[in-house]
């Protein structure tokens, strides 16, 4: 197909000008000789009319003091590539990338090319993106400061709690032996008021615990330790934690031959004694809380359920129970942390704990300890 086909010409002029970008060409002089619609758009000049205009006309005085530089490299024969701000009609503000390709004829600069780019929505990208790493360091930065918080406060409270702790333990082991003579000595009044005095002693103990408990599971970075754990063992030292008056109450029935659960030992240690302080909180004085201790195929998991012979509650508290600050009507409720921190424990295994039921005659609640996700 010939050059000069009036069909070739056509479609070359509608490809030139359906392109976004500026095409134009300005010979030795500066004057157009050719220039695409874009040139409408961008500057609100009709191309026709462009045709033999100075490119300093079109450009104004300040745009073309900015250009000029670029302009004479090019009539001096180098290529020259550069990034423009280009205002247009109505105040538009075009960001653009421009490139002058000078026209060489047997070694003599006749002209030079025009392809000016705008980068427009690239620029605004750019920005987006520059803007959101920002915010994603002061993010960055903020979560670590406040990690740093919250294991200087972390710290603060496990100094506090063991300048707390030491006395009241002291105290307890004197009381423990003061009962012992006072025993001895046909003193059972005094001894009956020591046990209370001792009582007194472990509710504060357990609450310093908890509170620890609470601040260590919110400012926990890493993940739970799990190790292969004896089911006795575990349940045994859970029962020495409970007051010396409380721990002949609980009867512990084995309905499974499994040896061993894998668990953070330390955690899971905090959620089952929770649990049964609770059963004992809200049964009877001397009544039995029986720990029933299963095992599950589907899903793989051991069961421990914690029945007492308390009254039960309403449905309003069984569907808060495990939130913190939820208290039941006991005259020694608590701040509502223990049932808090058994869920909170039990969620970090995967496993879960909750009511299967509750009336006149007891509460029992399930600890259910997965075991296929925490052994993989």
């Amino acid at each position: 197909m010939s050059d000069l086909d009036p069909d070739a010409q056509h479609h070359r002029r509608l490809l030139v000008d359906q392109v976004p970008s500026m095409l134009a060409y300005w010979d030795s002089q500066l004057l157009c000789r050719f220039a695409n619609q874009a040139y409408e758009r961008w500057f609100g000049v009709c191309r026709e009319k462009l045709l033999g205009t100075s490119i300093r006309d079109l450009l104004g005085p300040e745009l073309f003091a900015k250009n000029e530089p670029y302009i004479r490299g090019a009539l001096a024969g180098k290529r020259q590539i550069f990034e423009r701000i280009v205002p247009g009609p109505g105040g538009v503000q075009r960001n653009s990338l421009a490139e002058y390709i000078p026209h060489i004829v047997d070694g003599v600069v006749q002209g030079f090319m025009v392809q000016v780019t705008e980068l427009t929505e690239l620029k605004q990208i750019q920005e987006a993106l520059r803007r959101e790493q920002e915010q994603r360091a002061q993010i960055e930065k903020h979560a670590a400061e406040v990690e740093v918080l919250l294991r200087e406060r972390t710290e603060m409270l496990y100094v506090l709690a063991h300048e707390v702790r030491q006395p009241l333990n002291n105290a307890s082991a004197a009381m423990q032996s003061a009962q012992a003579e006072m025993r001895g000595a046909g003193m059972g009044g005094a001894s009956e008021r020591v046990v209370q005095a001792q009582a007194v002693i472990g509710q504060v103990l357990t609450s310093i615990d908890n509170t620890l408990a609470v601040a260590s599971l919110l400012a926990r970075p890493d993940s739970i330790a799990l190790d292969d754990t004896d089911i006795d063992t575990w349940i045994r030292i859970v029962i020495a934690d409970l007051p010396e008056s409380e721990r002949n109450r609980i009867q512990v029935l084995r309905e499974t031959t499994t040896r061993t659960v894998v668990m953070d030992m330390s955690l899971m240690r905090l959620a089952l004694r929770n649990v049964l302080s609770n059963a004992l909180k809200f049964s009877p004085n001397g009544s039995k809380v029986v720990v029933r201790v299963a095992d599950s195929d589907e899903p793989l998991a051991l069961i421990v359920d914690v029945t007492d012979t308390g009254p039960g509650f309403s449905s309003e508290l069984r569907d808060k129970l495990f939130t913190r600050g939820a208290r039941g009507d006991h005259k020694n409720a608590g701040h509502g942390l223990g049932l808090y921190i058994a869920r909170q424990v039990m969620q970090l295994h995967g496993s879960t704990v909750g009511v299967i039921g509750t009336a006149a005659e007891g509460t029992t609640l399930r600890l259910t300890i997965h075991q296929s996700e925490m052994s993989e």
